[in-house]
């Protein structure tokens, strides 16, 4: 039987289907059996390691549907014969080992999902079974198996023998199961069966014409599948994920096997208190113990700080017990002027590694590794409430820095849980490169190791969500909830990422949930914040200032700016969105051809109706051809859907930075927080997302990445003022130079405007441009802002196309502007793991370049090569004006795609003027991006 690999199976599995990303990130290598000892332990010389750490399980695994003709566990784990079995993905849901066996192709690219797979993989339990080797064990060693993850409930059984159950998604299971390894000979047949929900609805189906998105209703058709409680509810179908037909059953996450001593480290807790004049941090660090002796014993606690080795000693007894050693303990456990971990764009996410073990009589029992960072963070300040007093309301300081959070909501990491560790760090990294500080984990559904680790490395703050959402009945089984919360806080408590702990979605869960919620971290992490749900805290101290509530629609720019200009009620919105649609080729990859030029059902099944916001699909579609002109075919949808992004998405971030910090006159409510709803897709989309699901960032990325620079000169589209958000920790000072052209490129109007000293992480209004823009000679105005220092050094440049306040028609006379002429020369720079391509673009015309748009390509096959992004992109340039932009791509792409090129799309451009140029990479125009204007229209109906 063919065996598959699962980190294989990642990579070539979506590759096929889904697109380039996932085959450039997969991982190949099998975990096996090795002897014990390991290097780099915190053992002396002369000790023996009994401890053996984690091997994951990755090949050889099986699967089938439990039925009446299947034998039973203790048969099923044992070396016997079982019909019916197939290869497995693990970890995986038996969708992802159907589609890598042939059975399905991939649902999420061009097909209808309850069209392509029967709804009928939820109504089964799943058996999955695998062999593999294992140790002889010494004396004194304990084998312990570990579940990282099964949805929804596991019973495991191991060589004939049960071994016990996992229930809940987001609980671990860890078995000793030393007596049976040591009768195995070597071999250990390992079977578990995944149960089913207890509660299912049946799919929500897509329908285009309807205007919403699968019923109008998230949840299901009754929303009960939230009364499972802790599993990827969302599966039911919701406004930006269809119905998956198996939920995503299955082991989800790793399985390993390790071994110890006769005493495990069940827990290593790291606890760092920075002073507050940050010039200290004092770590205590707290053991969980497992002891199988039967009697107490002296052991040594040995570990490694920050170079510095440190013992001692002390008394373990019989069974589980806890051990604290602190800075008064060990005066290496007090770090003077110590690196911190700062939040992305503020400093150096800077990460400290503690080794530690237990040994006793020469052996090392056990040992753990844990990175940790050291910061402080304060949670509220005082603002003025409606009601004319101070509320507490949620704004971050973190090392006595205050931030502003400009966050992206994930609701999944992927649809089918495809996620390799490369794919999450991607994705992660993407939102560090836009300029991002935090992700909500939306109800807990993409709570991994893996994920945490990411945004530890890059900076990234994570809201946590628990597993409770208004769309639904509430869980039906309170304890394994809070079991599963519990283990989540146990497990991840240590990553410097996490801000704080949330109860769930929108609303309250039931009082049960939240007194075990508020219980669960003041006993295990009471630095953190613990809020009762995204729209309000009802705990002991509550926290105000901030909802959710959108809109989750596309409006105007100077909408978002009205609603955030200080005088509307919280100050922290933790959802809002907008459409959010992909480039030509990433729309021509996820819908069938026939669907290309007539919207229907598959858009739906891609989200297009959103939340019926705008009207559904059909009513965007008509918003975009009022404000830009008549949509003729796909390419012309694309490219005007790409200004419709970029103008929204830009003024959510801006709006809010443009009103950070601090309160004035009749302005009594500042910003201090926005995650954007969303940032990640789950799955290909139209909305809500500011990459695709195969890792391209198009205008919506860069619309992020532009509002969200930690110095931004910005103007406001309701007031015309222009502000500098300044979210550093010095103010500055220098001269914004504002120019307005006309539609035809040509300056009517300059202004230089003086910035005397803009305050540090606040917003500052230096000047108005109304009186400009009402007199501007045509309906549509363009504005550049460029803020240089007093050395003439610009530190940043913005750009707007702007309607005539006078006479405001929306931006279709964009359509009748002369096309822009341009030169792009690119280069290619070689280095040890990597190379460096670098376009020098430049307007070498009068007309405006106006979102100036590059991708990377294999020139052979035509397809995007991806992850690559640009450090910058949808570039704006006025007549003379240039911009170097650079992108790497790594040895694994330069391997798989010989032939590299750049190609060139924009709004509107001369071909036969422009220059195109490539030393060691090919340039051209992207044609097909370019082809908006057919003999006759073909787009819609």
């Amino acid at each position: 039987m063919t065996q598959l690999n699962r980190r294989r199976f990642l990579s070539s599995g979506i590759a096929t289907a889904g697109g380039g990303v996932l085959g450039a990130l997969g991982l190949s290598g099998v975990a096996d059996a090795a002897p014990a000892g390991t290097a780099g332990t915190p053992g002396t010389a002369g000790t023996h390691l009994l401890s053996i750490g984690g091997r994951e399980i990755t090949s050889g695994w099986t699967f089938r549907a439990a039925d009446g003709t299947t034998p039973s566990g203790d048969q099923v784990a044992s070396a016997r014969r079982i019909a019916g079995l197939k290869p497995a993905v693990v970890p995986g849901t038996p969708l992802t080992s159907m589609i890598a066996n042939g059975e399905y192709p991939d649902p999420l690219y061009g097909h209808i999902v309850t069209d392509t797979v029967p709804d009928t993989l939820k109504d089964t339990d799943y058996w999955y079974r695998v062999a593999f080797p294992v140790p002889r064990l010494i004396p004194g060693q304990r084998f312990w198996l570990q579940f990282d993850g099964i949805n929804y409930l596991g019973t495991i059984w191991l060589n004939g023998t049960k071994v016990g159950t996992v229930e809940g998604a987001f609980r671990r299971g860890v078995f000793d199961v030393t007596d049976i390894i040591a009768k195995a000979n070597g071999t250990a047949h390992l079977a578990v069966l995944v149960g089913k929900l207890d509660y299912a609805d049946p799919p929500a189906l897509p329908s285009y014409a309807s205007g919403v998105t699968r019923g109008g209703r998230n949840g299901g058709k009754t929303g009960i599948t939230l009364k499972n409680g802790p599993t990827f509810f969302c599966t039911a179908g919701w406004d930006w994920l269809p119905t998956i037909p198996d939920r995503d059953l299955g082991i989800w996450q790793p399985v390993t096997w390790s071994t110890t001593g006769q005493i495990r480290l069940t827990d290593v807790h790291v606890d760092p208190t920075l002073s507050a004049d940050l010039s200290t941090a004092d770590i205590a660090i707290g053991l969980t113990l497992d002891s199988a002796f039967d009697s107490p014993r002296s052991v040594v606690v040995r570990g490694t700080l920050d170079g510095r080795d440190f013992t001692r000693t002390v008394t373990v007894p019989a069974g589980a017990s806890t051990v604290t050693v602190t800075s008064d303990d060990l005066a290496c456990l007090r770090l003077h002027r110590p690196k911190l971990w700062w939040p992305n764009g503020y400093g150096d996410p800077h990460r400290y590694r503690l080794s530690i073990g237990v040994e006793s009589g020469g052996q090392v029992h056990d040992e753990r590794t844990v990175d940790f960072g050291v910061r402080r963070i304060e949670y509220t300040k005082p603002i003025q409430s409606q009601s004319g007093t101070p509320v507490d309301c949620l704004a971050i300081t973190v090392n006595n820095q205050p931030i502003l959070v400009m966050g992206g909501n994930w609701g999944l990491d992927e649809a089918l849980k495809r996620i390799p560790r490369e794919r999450l760090r991607e994705q992660v990294r993407l939102h560090s490169e836009a300029n991002l500080n935090l992700i909500r984990n939306w109800n807990g559904q993409s709570s991994t190791e893996d994920f945490y680790e990411a945004c530890d490395e890059f900076g990234i703050l994570v809201w946590q969500d628990f597993f409770c959402s208004t769309e639904g009945p509430a869980p039906a089984n309170v304890t394994r909830d809070l079991d599963n919360i519990r283990d989540c806080i146990v497990r991840f408590r240590n990553h410097p990422s996490i801000l704080l702990w949330c109860g769930g979605n929108e609303g309250p869960p039931p009082q049960p949930l939240i007194d075990g919620l508020d219980a669960l971290v003041a006993e295990l992490d009471p630095k953190r914040a613990s809020l009762t749900s995204s729209a309000g805290d009802t705990g002991k101290n509550p926290i105000g200032g901030y909802s959710s509530g959108g809109p989750y629609h596309w409006v105007t720019p100077s909408t978002h700016f009205d609603l955030n200009d200080g005088t509307h009620w919280p100050p922290f919105h933790n959802e809002v969105g907008s459409y959010s649609i992909p480039t030509l080729e990433f729309i021509r990859k996820m819908i069938p051809e026939a669907s290309w030029e007539h919207p229907d059902d598959s858009w739906a099944d891609r989200d297009v109706n959103g939340n019926g916001g705008n009207g559904g699909g059909s009513g965007y579609l008509q918003i975009t051809a009022e404000r830009y002109g008549e949509l003729q075919n796909l390419p012309d949808f694309a490219r005007k859907s790409q200004l419709m992004n970029y103008e929204c998405i830009k003024a959510i971030y801006e709006a809010h930075a443009a009103n950070m910090e601090s309160a004035s006159p009749g302005k009594p409510y500042p910003r201090t927080g926005v995650i954007m709803w969303m940032t990640n897709p789950a799955q290909p989309s139209f909305v809500w997302q500011m990459y695709t699901h195969d890792l391209e960032a198009h205008s919506s990325f860069y619309a992020v990445q532009h509002a969200c620079r930690r110095l931004n000169v910005i103007l406001n589209s309701k007031t015309y003022d222009v502000v500098v958000a300044n979210h550093t920790r010095a103010a500055v000072r220098g001269t914004v130079a504002v120019t307005l052209y006309d539609l035809d490129g040509k300056a009517f109007g300059n202004t230089s405007l003086r910035v005397g000293g803009a305050a540090e992480s606040d917003h500052t209004v230096i000047g108005n441009l109304a009186t400009q823009l009402n007199g501007a000679p045509s309906d549509v105005a363009f504005v550049r802002l460029s803020f240089k220092d007093g050395h003439g050094a610009e530190l940043v440049r913005n750009f707007y196309w702007i309607e005539n306040p006078a006479r405001a028609a929306g931006f279709m006379s964009l359509n009748d502007v002369a096309p822009a002429a341009v030169s792009v020369v690119a280069d290619v720079k070689h280095g040890r793991d990597t190379i460096e391509l670098t376009a020098k673009v430049e307007n070498t015309g009068e007309a405006v370049a106006l979102m100036v748009h590059l991708q990377v390509y294999d020139t052979r096959t035509g397809e995007r090569i991806l992850p690559a992004t640009f450090d910058d992109n949808y570039l704006n340039l006025v007549g003379g004006e240039w911009s170097t932009v650079r992108v790497r791509l790594d040895t694994g792409q330069v391997r798989d795609h010989k032939d590299i090129g750049v190609r060139i799309d924009g709004w509107k451009i001369d071909q036969r003027a422009s220059r195109l140029r490539g030393h060691g990479v090919a340039v051209t125009f992207n044609k097909a991006a370019l082809s908006t204007q057919p003999p006759t229209k073909t787009f819609g109906g």
